[in-house]
């Protein structure tokens, strides 16, 4: 394996280093999202039986 071809490969295995982490950084960017949304739901159904519906 010649210089070239090493180098060649070494940047192919940074892009895909980068990429995989860029892909990893997003589901956590996500799951961060949907966990908050998840408190926030929580957080309104604890309030239920606790205040009276005067629009049913």
């Amino acid at each position: 394996m010649d210089i070239t071809t090493a180098a060649i490969a070494m940047n192919q295995a940074n892009i895909q280093n980068e990429i995989g982490t860029s892909v990893l950084k997003k589901v956590l960017d996500i799951t961060t999202e949907q966990g908050a949304e998840l408190v926030k739901i929580m957080a309104q159904q604890s309030g239920v039986g606790q205040r009276v519906d005067l629009h049913a």
